[in-house]
């Protein structure tokens, strides 16, 4: 029997330092990587393969807002008490209600301010936001 999966954009959730994240853009909503290789390998002159697994546990999150979103204006007084005072360090949260997709960690912090751009066209307008974490736990996870 086939499987279905059923994926709500609406349904995607994004806290940070216990703010929820509203106002997403049109495409893409969030993506978080690592930031490091989960497992490397060499291969020795005779073919003997040795890994290494990287203790590197850190993430980057790409959090791409429409330029209305009220979240850019709190995610930049956060970024610039961070800058000021040194206390942006927050735990992020995302989580895909639709679905078993989760991240979090408690160590999180709001690299820089976005890329601004104005044009005739709002879409073009939107604003990434680049939060990294010292470690980090995702769940990829598939829908519901």
């Amino acid at each position: 029997m086939p499987e279905l999966g059923t994926y709500n954009p609406k349904k995607v959730i994004v806290l940070f330092g216990g703010i929820e994240i509203t106002g997403f853009a049109e495409n893409s909503i969030i993506k978080i990587k690592p930031m490091s290789e989960g497992i490397g390998d060499i291969v020795g002159a005779h073919g003997d393969v040795v890994r290494t697994i990287s203790p590197d546990g850190r993430h980057e999150a790409t959090i791409n807002l429409l330029q209305s979103s009220s979240s850019n204006d709190l995610l930049a007084v956060v970024h610039a008490r961070d800058k000021s005072v040194g206390d942006g360090v927050l735990p992020l949260v995302i989580k895909d209600l639709s679905g078993r997709m989760t991240f979090y960690d408690s160590l999180a912090w709001i690299v820089n301010n976005p890329e601004t751009n104005r044009t005739n066209n709002a879409a073009d307008g939107s604003q990434e936001w680049t939060i990294h974490t010292a470690g980090g736990t995702l769940f990829p996870g598939g829908h519901d």
